[in-house]
């Protein structure tokens, strides 16, 4: 069996496939331990794993938030500081003796859609993830894109503001960089600030969450919209500028933020086409991602199932 795995910042969700399979058999959602020390982590996840009782592990696919080198360690973790340059792929390969891969978790999550999902008819695209953050991936050719060391497809760290000098808490790799703009936290700042000025809205003198800002939005709530108006012009910007540098047609959106407004694609198009070079604009599609939530862990499991049958003998 394949089994998948996509480690969050709070939860972790596992899958098992049979090879060859589009469904899964068996699904498993758990909390993420973000405190633990690197062995307790390994020792968690390698728990979890038995816990599926596979008979035999034909492969594990693991997704994570950060930069992967080409030996599955850490370069860069956000949401597990701790687990940096630890060798966790290494360490279950030893503790599962099976095969396993360890990729970002945008990078596996566009092997979902690349293979099954909303890119499946096309051979090169840019997937962004919109959640707590800003992630993305290239698929070009039908393969992930990787770059010398991992970090290729990163554009939540791209610099759209070169305006924003030194922020209080903030390293200078991370000002004025688009994650910062159009982050979760992002998206609920700028929701505060705009009701101010539409003391009549319902999100006015409330704590205002995404659910909140999305029913808003859907009852024509002009603070929302206003919002949401001014995010897919700074997220818009963002993929115009990548798509200038990568020369691509499709741009795959994910995330929870996509799957809580369903129609954000088609605002931040309206802003792509109008922004792009003029010969690249028409062509230019941005679509929805069809996988969701599970879209880490399935990708995960197809992702090491052809690094498996692609190994030499």
């Amino acid at each position: 069996m394949l089994v998948g795995v996509d480690i969050g910042a709070s939860r972790t969700k596992l899958v098992v496939l049979p090879p060859g399979s589009q469904q899964p058999v068996r699904q498993r959602v758990v909390e993420t331990p973000v405190g633990a020390s690197p062995q307790e982590f390994l020792a968690w996840l390698v728990g979890e794993l038995q816990a599926l009782h596979v008979e035999r592990f034909a492969g594990v696919g693991i997704g994570i938030a950060g930069i992967v080198n080409r030996r599955g360690e850490l370069l860069l973790a956000p949401n597990l500081p701790r687990l940096r340059s630890f060798p966790l792929q290494q360490g279950l390969k030893e503790q599962l003796r099976c095969p396993v891969l360890l990729d970002n978790d945008a990078n596996v999550a566009a092997w979902a859609e690349a293979l099954y999902g909303a890119a499946r008819d096309v051979e090169s695209f840019l997937y962004v993830t919109l959640g707590t953050g800003v992630g993305g991936a290239l698929v070009l050719e039908r393969r992930v894109w990787r770059g010398v060391d991992g970090a290729a497809g990163e554009i939540g760290h791209m610099v759209v503001d070169i305006t924003a000098t030194g922020i209080t808490g903030l390293p200078p790799y991370r000002i004025g960089v688009l994650e910062e703009y159009t982050g979760m936290s992002a998206l609920l700042r700028c929701a505060a600030s705009v009701v101010r000025r539409y003391p009549h809205s319902e999100l006015f003198a409330q704590p205002i969450t995404l659910d909140a800002l999305v029913r808003a939005y859907h009852a024509g709530d002009e603070a929302a919209q206003e919002c949401l108006v001014w995010y897919s012009w700074v997220l818009g910007i963002g993929i115009a500028s990548a798509l200038a540098l990568l020369g691509l047609q499709v741009v795959v959106l994910g995330g929870g933020i996509v799957e809580a407004i369903p129609q954000l694609p088609e605002l931040v198009a309206r802003v792509v086409h109008e922004r792009a070079l003029p010969p690249l604009a028409p062509a230019i599609q941005l679509r929805r991602a069809q996988f969701g939530s599970w879209a880490g862990a399935l990708g995960a499991a197809w992702l090491v199932a052809e690094y498996v049958s692609s190994a030499p003998p």
